[in-house]
């Protein structure tokens, strides 16, 4: 298998900023999914209404300014709605504007079903990162404390470069298990003309 040749290696890098800011728990990372789907959704509509040839490649521009628009837009109502998300993840929700994944799905040769996928790989790593840094960093899981009241949680996990830790175990166990032929590799075998450029 080459380096990065595949589905979930090629989610974790695109979206590496979201997963990293917007994991700090289970709430915190269905709402940053949820952002980072409809941000996706609508640029991939308004990249499907566009004659992109007739821009010669100012469309990115374009789409650029929508896409750091609508997150900001996202911002703001999560201030609203869901102030402690807001106040440790707000700025990592503006993030989301300028992500490579985000903009996956404007490619013209890329399926919605393509992207779709994409959008589930993400959002299970980001629930299994934001689990078990909620778990070792807070002690609890929803809000929900499990452990005794003198335990100690790893505070080193509350912020992102426990997120990264986390991230980078999932990504070693997942090398493995393919190594190991415990997964079938065609599952997430990228589609012909979607690599990374």
């Amino acid at each position: 298998m080459e380096k990065f040749n595949n589905m979930f290696e090629q989610v974790v890098l695109l979206g590496i900023i979201p997963i990293l800011g917007g994991s700090r728990n289970l709430t915190t990372a269905v709402i940053t999914t949820v952002i980072l789907i409809l941000t996706a959704i609508v640029l991939r509509l308004l990249s499907r209404l566009l004659n992109q040839d007739s821009l010669a490649g100012a469309h990115w521009v374009l789409f650029l300014a929508v896409g750091i628009s609508l997150s900001y837009i996202a911002y703001l109502f999560s201030a609203f709605l869901y102030p402690q998300v807001y106040q440790h993840s707000g700025m990592y929700l503006l993030l989301i504007g300028i992500s490579p994944l985000t903009y996956y799905g404007c490619k013209l040769n890329v399926s919605f079903a393509d992207l779709w996928k994409r959008f589930n790989i993400f959002f299970l790593t980001i629930v299994a990162v934001s689990f078990f840094r909620e778990l070792i960093g807070f002690g609890s899981i929803l809000g929900r404390s499990f452990f005794e009241v003198g335990f100690a949680p790893l505070s080193s996990f509350q912020g992102a470069p426990g997120a990264f830790i986390i991230l980078g175990t999932i990504w070693l166990i997942f090398r493995w298990i393919i190594s190991a032929n415990l997964l079938n590799e065609s599952m997430l075998k990228i589609e012909e003309g979607t690599e990374i450029e």
